[in-house]
């Protein structure tokens, strides 16, 4: 029946330039038109899962809300990677930041807490000239042995040892190093 090829191939040029479209949509995150970048996105890595601070933490350590709180204040919208901060170039945690930092235009700052933090000195590394262009801030909380040199030092890095209340408080000392008023 002429009719119904005529439909099937009509149907397949519209998938066809469904697809198309949609590949060109995507491109480089770099390339987003700045209307397009919404709001600045803070990613915020977690800690090692494991028993700390006589709670378990199967999905990584990290008391989210100060870490939330903190990205708010400074002006980003925090986004809390829901993947264990096991350390290591390989790690879960380092291959789904890469890939969300890539697919999401509009992160400009990294937060890593213990295990978190090791790791976004291994994403550093691993992000391109104009991916380190666009993240401007970089911030490191409880991980012992990271400094501002590992990030080929970018002007806005912040790192912050473990508090006197102990590794897990981490988080809340940062925010509370803000005082009352916004930053």
């Amino acid at each position: 029946m002429p009719f119904s090829k005529f439909v099937v191939a009509l149907t397949m040029i519209a998938t066809l330039a469904n697809m198309t479209g949609a590949f060109a949509a995507i491109g480089d995150p770099e390339e987003l038109a700045p209307e397009q970048q919404s709001e600045r996105v803070m990613i915020i890595l977690r800690g090692i899962a494991g028993h700390y601070d006589g709670k378990d933490w199967p999905r990584g350590a990290l008391y989210e809300e100060p870490a939330l709180e903190y990205a708010k204040r400074l002006g980003y919208h925090g986004v809390v990677l829901d993947v264990a901060g096991w350390t290591g170039e390989h790690s879960e945690q380092v291959r789904s930041a890469l890939k969300y930092i890539r697919s999401h235009g509009d992160v400009t700052a990294i937060y890593g807490f213990s295990g978190g933090g090791y790791n976004a000195r291994v994403i550093w590394e691993h992000l391109s000239e104009a991916e380190r262009d666009r993240v401007q801030t970089i911030i490191v909380v409880g991980s012992p042995g990271v400094d501002e040199s590992d990030f080929d030092g970018k002007p806005q890095v912040f790192i912050q040892p473990d508090p006197p209340e102990g590794h897990m408080a981490g988080p809340k000392a940062l925010l509370e190093s803000l005082g009352a008023q916004p930053f």
